[in-house]
Order: structure tokens, then sequence, then C-alpha cells
């Protein structure tokens, strides 16, 4: 993965730990411990993606993000945080942030992240890696791999008796993940508002469970 990435991590510790951890995955870091640093540093050269913290002493991530994309329009934008609810991470979306990364974070989830990202903001990508991303994304996220596994074993439902199915009682927080996966190519919902799994949604149910064999 050859990123140029702009950091904005105010926790030292982790901000060398990241650091490191792309570096060795090959991106090139800026790392900054502030939004306003970061924002300095995005006048001076161009950056693939942003990953910024979401609480830092001043200006928060979200909070930089229109300055951000005023800088760099097409600049894709990931957003950390140990305080994730659900309204944040919508607050998070309408101001353009792309994806959000909930602290405590497997790092191998960060980098599939910042892939998944590049992908969406590079068409001309590879199709395996686009594929590669979304397998990733389903397999570690507990409730997108609910939402798949109840789709091919029902083929159609309501959104109620998936939430039901899928034992999820935060419907606002489910409507999220769902939305992701139709996103992505996974569900989709038909004009009577049924949801099903698409042609890439069941190779996606394939390739999870020949993973959990």
């Amino acid at each position: 993965m050859s990123l140029t990435i702009l950091l904005a991590e105010d926790d030292l510790a982790l901000n060398d730990t990241i650091t490191e951890v792309l570096q060795t995955e090959g991106c090139t870091v800026c790392a900054c411990h502030s939004a306003e640093q970061a924002l300095d540093l995005a006048e001076q050269r161009k950056f693939d993606i942003a990953l910024f913290d979401l609480v830092m002493p001043g200006m928060t991530g979200v909070e930089a993000i229109a300055a951000l994309k005023r800088l760099q329009p097409g600049i894709g934008v990931v957003i950390t945080t140990a305080f994730a609810t659900v309204d944040t991470a919508v607050d998070a979306m309408k101001k353009g942030a792309d994806d959000f990364v909930t602290k405590p974070f497997n790092l191998t989830t960060l980098i599939t992240t910042l892939r998944r990202v590049q992908a969406q903001k590079q068409p001309s990508m590879a199709l395996e890696d686009e594929d590669a991303n979304r397998v990733f994304s389903a397999l570690s996220n507990p409730m997108r791999r609910a939402v798949l596994q109840q789709l091919s074993r029902h083929k159609k439902l309501r959104f109620m008796d998936l939430c039901r199915l899928a034992g999820v009682e935060n419907h606002t927080q489910f409507n999220f993940h769902l939305r992701q996966l139709r996103q992505s190519g996974l569900v989709e919902q038909n004009a009577n508002k049924i949801y099903f799994l698409t042609t890439q949604g069941q190779q996606m149910v394939a390739l999870i469970s020949s993973s959990s064999d």
C-alpha cells in the first residue's frame, strides 16, 4: 500500500505506533499532533488520505474536515475516536469523512480501512483489491457480517425482521451499517423496502463461510 498520509493524533505514543506501522506498509506519513498543524502541512503538499483523531486540543478532527476539503477536495478522510457513537459517526460522514475507526483499533483493520477509502477515491484501482477490501470490512464488523448471513439464509427481509434476526436493538446504528453495505454494492433494497443480497454480496457470504471453516 503506497499512500501519502496526513496523520493528526495528539497521543504521542499512538502517533508513533501508527506512523511506524504505516511506514512498514510502504506509506509516506507526515505526523502531526494537532489539526491546525495538519492543515498547515496540507497547504504545502498533496496527500492521499488524512487520518485525524476526533478529539484533540484546539480544533477537532471533524471541525478540520471542511478546511481540509477546501485545500484538497479529492483527499480521503478517516476519523479515529475512542468516543464512537452513531451520532458521532453520522456527523463525521456529513462533514465529509469517508470512514471512521473506533479506538482501540486493530492496526490491520486501520490499514484495510485506508486501502478501502483510497480504492473508493480511485475507481481505476484493480477490482481484486476492492473485493479484498470489502471482504475484510465484512469480516471485521460483526453487525455487517450478521446482516450478510441472515440475508443469505432468508433471501429477502424487511428492516425490522432483519434487526430481529441479527439481534440488534439500536435501529439507528443498524441503519448506518446497512447504508455502508449498500454503498459497497453488497446489499440492495427494492421498491417495497425489502433488503436482499446482490451477486457481490452472495460472493462475500461464500468467502466469509470459507474463511470460518
